[in-house]
């Protein structure tokens, strides 16, 4: 802050400075964020074939925090099969992109069950920017 008369700082201006200098060079950390990388880094999981879920799917960093729901549909099933998609936990199995820093960890997500036998193909869509593919489930005849 400069003074309008003498064109010099302010009083205290010097100080305030060196603090606005102190708080933008520690960036991030001093308002409390993480200061990690990998943890804007989005991983694509899946899980399932236990306890009667088909196939799961979730979002999450690398460190297991949950980055919002995919969007699961199905698109076509054999007759007979029903499908059903809820949102629940699953335990990690595999990744559809990323790594699998949260193998084996329970997870947020979207969660397929079906009965009957036969075939179901699904769309997942992916948070944050609607990645999408199709997945063919097969259910078999009991």
């Amino acid at each position: 802050m400069i003074q309008p008369e003498t064109g010099r700082p302010c009083r205290g201006a010097a100080a305030l400075l060196a603090l606005a200098a102190v708080v933008l060079a520690a960036g991030p950390a001093s308002a409390g964020h993480e200061n990690d990388p990998d943890a804007f880094v989005v991983n694509y999981f899946t899980g399932g074939g236990t306890d009667g879920v088909l196939f799961a799917a979730g979002t999450a960093n690398q460190q297991c925090t949950d980055q919002g729901l995919p969007q699961i549909t199905v698109l076509s099933a054999s007759p007979g099969v029903r499908i059903s998609v809820t949102p629940g936990t699953y335990t990690v199995t595999g990744t559809d992109y990323g790594y699998l820093v949260c193998l084996g960890r329970k997870l947020p997500g979207m969660i397929v069950r079906g009965s009957g036998s036969g075939q179901a193909e699904i769309r997942v869509t992916y948070p944050p920017i609607g990645q999408w593919y199709t997945h063919t489930l097969t259910l078999p005849a009991r």
